[in-house]
């Protein structure tokens, strides 16, 4: 392909891309954000985080530490009118004064899935090895390759879809406005809006339903998310808050176990991330969102066991 050819292929690709985009120019992101009633006040034209939403040549950045990178500067339009219409519905919620709401409905597995056929799933492994290892053969794991570039081996396996199903988990994500309950268990700010995260087993009636219809990115429709929410959800807020107090204190419980004095300060702080990861394992209640409940019940305890500990944090 001459020097010319690939420039044609380039240009041809670009504006196919610009030509599936909704909104292609800052002039018309500007009319949509009018038409939707976006404030001009939630979004800026450089970076600042003291936006919701902000947007320079080849990024767009939101809320405390979001970010999307483009290829294309037309790309970012899109990408910012989504990001300010997630924001504009967050801000009217808020101001209805209603405890919380559920903002995402998905399903989750351990299992890393990369192909479904039917009932069958094919699932990934990995092991820090270069060799097969027999334990992985004889349990009918498949050896794919070894990633020379990551330092381990991939294997593969099929399975029934059912199994995966029996250990998967329906997750609801919520944003919650903190309350006097949670400010003196917690530590949170008294009226703030955090997001939480909270699993149930997947109904064994619905198991079928869910493997049809959810996607790899894991996405119900609207109707298998109602019912979802009616089924598991009525008693969503206390299931969360009883398990998040019972991490709280197991995670404490942990690190205190973790306390070595004759530890230098690295190995010490390395016990303690240590100690706080495996605290974290099953809890129902667990996510790794910035800001979110989870994420400050895990900082605070750290915090706490450093104090106690006489290191810096």
């Amino acid at each position: 392909m001459t020097k010319e050819e690939q420039q044609a292929y380039y240009a041809k690709r670009e504006q196919e891309l610009l030509d599936a985009c909704r909104i292609k120019t800052k002039e018309q992101f500007l009319d949509e954000c009018r038409k939707a009633g976006i404030n001009e006040d939630w979004y800026a034209f450089t970076c600042d985080r003291s936006k919701p939403v902000s947007i320079d040549e080849d990024t767009v950045y939101y809320g405390r530490s979001g970010e999307t990178i483009v290829s294309y500067p037309f790309h970012r339009w899109d990408i910012a009118f989504r990001e300010l219409l997630i924001y504009k519905e967050e801000f009217e919620w808020e101001a209805t004064g209603a405890p919380y709401r559920i903002t995402s409905v998905k399903w989750e597995s351990n299992a890393d899935i990369t192909a479904a056929f039917g009932n069958t799933m094919t699932i990934r492994e990995y092991r820090f090895s270069e060799q097969p290892e027999q334990e992985m053969l004889d349990d009918g794991w498949t050896y794919d390759h070894y990633d020379w570039y990551m330092g381990y081996s991939v294997y593969y396996k099929s399975v029934s879809a059912g199994s995966v199903m029996r250990t998967a988990s329906i997750v609801f994500r919520f944003t919650k406005r903190t309350d006097k309950r949670d400010a003196e268990t917690f530590g949170f700010a008294e009226g703030s809006y955090l997001s939480g995260t909270y699993r149930y087993p997947v109904p064994q009636d619905l198991r079928d339903r869910i493997r049809s219809e959810r996607d790899f990115r894991f996405r119900f429709s609207d109707e298998l998310r109602a019912t979802l929410t009616e089924r598991l959800a009525k008693n969503l807020i206390e299931d969360e808050f009883e398990d998040l107090r019972a991490f709280q204190e197991a995670g404490r419980k942990a690190l205190s176990a973790a306390f070595d004095p004759k530890l230098s300060e690295s190995d010490q702080a390395t016990a303690f991330a240590k100690a706080s990861n495996h605290a974290e394992e099953g809890h129902p209640a667990i996510d790794n969102y910035e800001g979110s409940r989870t994420y400050i019940v895990v900082h605070n305890n750290l915090h706490r066991a450093y104090d106690q500990a006489g290191l810096k944090w």
